[in-house]
């Protein structure tokens, strides 16, 4: 039976992408069910009680304090709890560096000692990175602010903030950009080229990088901008300064925006400023019915994530043979009907393989995310007939790393879904590249043997389709990932658009 212990680290701070990879590791080596390690803010402390890891000792703890939870059987607590101590132990900050230089404590001390800098990535918890933001934004930096758990209200302060100071503020919860060729966050090693995008989504911008960069058409600056930017409340803030730095820009020559629907008032703004920014102009919103008053602006406009960036690609390289570069592999012959599950660690990439896939399945369709036509299912519950899960959710990561980090929960899923007899074909994406675990391709074949040794019924009985977003360049490379792939006899497709139209038709017999 498994028990849960509290673990508080009276006035630690650590950021999240720290706290994140604790968590991992402590659980990974102590053999415990789950560690969550938090600072102890009262949001924080509620997420922890929603997902059943709270004990009597976490009320003690203030936002000043770090709170490990570890969940598991009593003999992994004890291992879990060492663990964690030498972790936080042995990493923590330092006051001088190597060479004897001293080490700036807070933002003050970084830019008086580095008047150049222009940026700073925010990735504390949320009720830090609204402070820390703001007294970047007064220094005159940008922001990139990965950090979530932001209040709405914060949001738009912050970035009408932003806007008098003539500043740009990525975010909150942004975790993609390429900015001056330098990759930040989760990103990839791409090409410089004349392509600028600002994207309201992570692994949305990351997909168009990439294929762009496949393509031989590289990008001159990516700025992502936050989910909640392109709603009438925010009002696009983030996007239109993005937009109006790559019009400046001599670089840029060709400009993509893509995101979730933008609200009513934003959209027809974002339709009046377009056009004007006097360079070519491609926009695609996911899940958006049509692109009609876009198109009758004189925009360029993408049904998809991957036409997005064949478009612009074409609009650099005329000529260009693209079928030859995002292939779609043969339909397999004998492809038995049956139920598609799709296997998530990026929403956006979800939320596209869902709608892309919705008109050709047959039957009840599932999903965590809120998709037109499908039903809710909770993040705890069983699938049924054709799920499309995204583990990138909050519930899913209350504790836990981002499956891009971590892909442990989304391959035991994946083991239980080889083992119900209705599934035929099951769908995943893999987002390589900075930030993201380096061995997600190994992880995908030790669960298959964990599979096949578990169950009568092995993962050579079904169709497996996996899209691979990322560059060359790379490490690992997406040409290695792709090889080992297809060594195993997983199928590849070019993009995720494309994996999601392959699967689904691989449900139906390849028809």
């Amino acid at each position: 039976m498994f028990q849960v212990r509290c673990i508080i680290a009276p006035n630690t701070y650590r950021d999240s992408v720290f706290l994140m990879k604790l968590s991992s590791q402590a659980g990974a080596e102590s053999g415990a069910e789950q560690v969550s390690a938090m600072m102890g803010t009262p949001r924080n402390k509620e997420l922890l009680v929603m997902s059943g890891l709270a004990t009597a000792d976490m009320e003690k703890a203030g936002p000043e304090d770090l709170v490990i939870a570890v969940k598991g059987e009593a003999d992994t607590l004890d291992a879990a709890e060492q663990a964690v101590k030498r972790l936080l132990t042995g990493t923590a900050p330092q006051k001088s560096s190597v060479a004897g230089a001293s080490v700036p404590r807070d933002l003050e001390e970084a830019v008086k000692a580095d008047p150049a800098l222009n940026l700073v990535l925010i990735s504390t918890a949320g009720d830090y990175a609204r402070y820390e933001a703001a007294k970047a934004v007064n220094a005159g930096l940008d922001v990139m602010l990965y950090s979530d758990n932001i209040a709405l209200g914060d949001e738009i302060a912050l970035k009408e903030q932003a806007t008098r100071k003539g500043v740009l503020v990525m975010g909150p919860d942004c975790g993609t950009a390429i900015i001056d060729g330098v990759p930040l966050a989760f990103a990839n090693q791409v090409s410089r080229g004349p392509v600028g995008i600002v994207g309201a989504s992570g692994t949305g911008l990351q997909e168009v990088i990439c294929l762009l960069d496949r393509l031989g058409v590289g990008i001159s600056q990516a700025y992502g901008t936050g989910g909640r930017d392109l709603k009438d409340d925010v009002g696009g803030l983030t996007a239109v300064a993005a937009l109006r730095r790559l019009e400046r820009d001599p670089t840029t020559r060709i400009i993509v925006l893509l995101g979730k629907p933008p609200g009513k008032k934003t959209r027809a703004m974002l339709v009046e400023l377009l056009p004007r920014l006097g360079k070519p102009v491609f926009v695609h919103y996911l899940g958006a019915s049509d692109h009609a008053q876009e198109e009758a602006a004189g925009l360029h406009s993408a049904k998809d994530l991957t036409d997005l960036a064949v478009l612009a690609a074409r609009q650099v390289k005329p000529d260009l043979n693209t079928e030859a570069v995002i292939r779609v592999p043969a339909m397999p012959v004998r492809a038995r009907p049956g139920y598609l599950r799709g296997l998530f660690g990026g929403g956006t990439l979800c939320q596209e393989a869902a709608e892309l896939a919705a008109p050709l399945l047959q039957g009840e369709k599932c999903s965590n995310l809120d998709v037109a036509g499908f039903v809710p299912i909770a993040a705890d519950a069983t699938s049924k007939g054709h799920c499309f899960w995204d583990f990138g959710d909050d519930a899913f990561t209350v504790g836990r790393p981002h499956p891009m980090m971590a892909p442990e929960l989304k391959m035991e899923r994946l083991i239980r879904e080889l083992g119900d007899p209705e599934v035929s074909v099951v769908l995943m994406d893999m987002v390589i590249g900075y930030g993201a675990h380096q061995d997600q391709t190994g992880a995908l074949l030790r669960a298959l043997e964990t599979a096949g040794a578990r169950q009568a019924r092995t993962a050579q009985d079904l169709v497996i389709v996996v899209s691979v977003c990322g560059a060359d360049a790379d490490s690992p490379s997406r040409k290695e990932e792709v090889a080992r792939l297809e060594e195993a006899g997983i199928i590849v497709c070019g993009s995720n658009a494309q994996a999601a139209i392959f699967a689904a038709k691989a449900t139906r017999g390849g028809e």
